[in-house]
C-alpha cells in the first residue's frame, strides 16, 4: 500500500506521520494494514494522542483500537478527500429482483440485505466513474442473457458483488446509437 502524506498537511494540523497514516488507515477501515504496521500497543497509544483532536470522536480510551469511532468528514478534509455521491440504486435497479422462481436481490434498499448489498457494493466501487461502468456493465449483461433467453443462469446479487462481476463484463458493453442501421442509411 503506498499513501502519500503532505507534510504541509502535517505542520498545518500539527499531527506525526504515524497519526495521518492511523486515520487514514481508520478512514477505509483497512484493519490489515493497521495490524501490519502498528503493534496493538502502538496503534492503542497512537489513538490516544488524538482523543482530544477533531479526528476522533471516542472518547472512551479504554475501548477497543478496532472501535474507535472517527469523523469521518475532518478525516476526509485532513487528507482533501472529496467525497463522491454513488447513487447505490441505479445499479441495484439494473438487475431483476427475480427470474422464475429464483430470487436474486432484495426489493428494497432498506431491507437488512438491500443495506448489506449496498455496503458491499460501495465498498468496492469508491469512484463515479467505476459506478458508472459496473452499472452500463451490469445492464449489457442483464440485456445479453434476456436475449439469449438465459436469465434462468443469472447469479444471485450476493455473488455478483463478493466478485464484482461488473468487472468481466465490461467487454460486452456496446457502443449504443447505430446497431440496426443499414450500411446504407448514412448521409455521406
Amino acid at each position: 500500500m503506498e499513501v502519500i502524506i503532505k507534510t504541509s498537511i502535517l505542520r498545518k494540523n500539527s499531527i506525526t506521520p504515524d497519526q495521518a497514516f492511523f486515520l487514514y488507515l481508520l478512514l477505509y477501515k483497512d484493519w490489515k494494514s493497521l495490524r501490519e504496521t502498528f503493534n496493538y500497543n502502538q496503534a492503542e497509544k497512537i489513538r490516544n494522542s488524538l482523543v482530544d483532536t477533531i479526528y476522533i470522536i471516542t472518547d472512551d480510551i479504554n475501548c477497543q483500537v478496532k472501535d474507535t469511532v472517527i469523523s469521518t468528514k475532518n478525516v476526509q478534509k485532513l487528507f482533501e478527500i472529496k467525497e463522491e455521491i454513488i447513487p447505490f440504486v441505479e445499479f441495484y435497479n439494473k438487475y431483476p429482483i427475480k427470474v422464475g422462481g429464483r430470487v436474486l436481490r432484495a426489493k428494497d434498499l432498506d431491507t437488512v440485505i438491500g443495506k448489506k448489498h449496498k455496503k458491499k457494493y460501495l465498498s468496492k466501487v469508491k469512484t463515479k466513474e467505476q459506478h458508472n461502468r459496473a452499472v452500463e456493465a451490469t445492464e449489457s449483461f442483464v440485456d445479453k442473457q434476456k436475449s439469449v433467453g438465459k436469465l434462468q443462469y443469472l447469479p444471485n446479487m450476493e455473488t455478483v458483488l463478493n466478485n464484482a462481476m461488473w468487472e468481466s463484463w465490461v467487454s460486452l458493453i456496446e457502443v449504443k446509437g447505430k446497431e440496426g442501421q443499414e450500411w446504407n442509411d448514412e448521409i455521406v
